[in-house]
């Protein structure tokens, strides 16, 4: 278990990460959410020892950071966002072998387990091609090859699917469901709403450092009789979409020379307030439909600011 109790972290005046309680069971693939700045990554930070917490106490089966760093880090592996996670001037087998040594494990001890992380992430053909000149994909698929080389416990995962095109976010996916096993925790920070629904079995969300979600990822079923529709208009200025953003539950974007609504109600009917008010406007509109109700739906819901707009930043439909 991976166990967070009271968890602050202060950087001067600012409250990174308040008073955060958390349990995690083995066999938990927790998506970590929050907007931009809600203290995911500085809680991430802290649990892999990289910063202090002002603050309570973090404990990976048992051991404790604060008391027994040394032993607690054994069973921690990460790979971070933007960082430079592998040399990329070693080959896939150069940096695992590396990064066991760094943890006091020999090459013969890993022979065996670099062959099958190897051919699991699909690398066998690129194992002695500098990690320069691998793929943006391929390159994540060391990190976390070399993240886990020492068989961690609890796996960190910082926005993994950065910079992927879809394929790449698709073997992803598969990658993480092959090493995930009964005895491991993996943890993943993701603004790829889709990526983390189709993933992970249990969602927790923090807003301005706060908890504000820990739930199943069952719990969605009990959103099922929202509706959500999908507006396309023609492009809506910024005032008109602040008006959007505190009247209803909604999330914007635009593409195409288009501003597309997903908006979530709890009627039917509800819809037509939205198509007046965009009407009384002379709003060109190009197509409405109903969708599924996803994740991001209940993030966006979730997160709502205190000024009615919502915490919106790099949330990818």
């Amino acid at each position: 278990m991976l166990k967070y109790t009271e968890i602050s972290k202060s950087f001067g005046e600012l409250v990174a990460v308040n008073k955060l309680n958390l349990n995690i069971e083995t066999g938990t693939i927790l998506g970590f959410l929050g907007p931009n700045g809600a203290g995911k990554t500085t809680t991430i930070k802290m649990s892999c020892g990289l910063v202090k917490p002002t603050n309570g106490e973090i404990e990976a089966f048992g051991v404790s950071i604060n008391r027994n760093r040394r032993e607690y880090i054994k069973n921690i592996g990460a790979v971070l966002e933007g960082n430079r996670n592998i040399y990329w001037r070693l080959t896939p087998i150069e940096n695992m072998e590396y990064f066991a040594g760094l943890r006091g494990i020999s090459c013969k001890k890993i022979r065996e387990k670099m062959d099958e992380y190897l051919e699991i992430f699909n690398l066998k053909e690129k194992r002695n091609v500098e990690c320069g000149k691998l793929s943006r994909g391929m390159q994540q698929k060391v990190a976390i090859c070399c993240a886990i080389i020492h068989e961690p416990r609890i796996l960190f995962l910082d926005e993994p699917t950065l910079g992927l095109d879809v394929e790449s976010v698709d073997s992803m996916e598969e990658i993480i469901k092959k090493i995930i096993s009964k005895d491991r925790i993996i943890i993943i920070t993701s603004h790829n709403l889709k990526f983390v629904s189709d993933l992970c079995n249990r969602i927790t969300i923090i807003h301005k450092g706060i908890l504000v979600l820990d739930k199943d990822i069952s719990f969605l079923d009990s959103y099922s009789d929202n509706i959500t529709y999908l507006i396309e208009t023609q492009i809506l200025q910024q005032e008109i979409k602040n008006d959007i953003y505190e009247n209803f539950t909604a999330y914007m974007e635009e593409s195409d020379n288009k501003t597309q609504i997903r908006i979530t109600l709890k009627e039917d009917n509800e819809i037509l307030e939205i198509l007046n008010y965009l009407n009384s406007l002379s709003v060109k509109l190009f197509n409405i439909k109903k969708v599924n109700f996803e994740l991001k739906d209940v993030f966006m819901d979730i997160i709502k600011g205190d000024d009615g707009k919502y915490a919106r930043s790099n949330i990818n439909i």
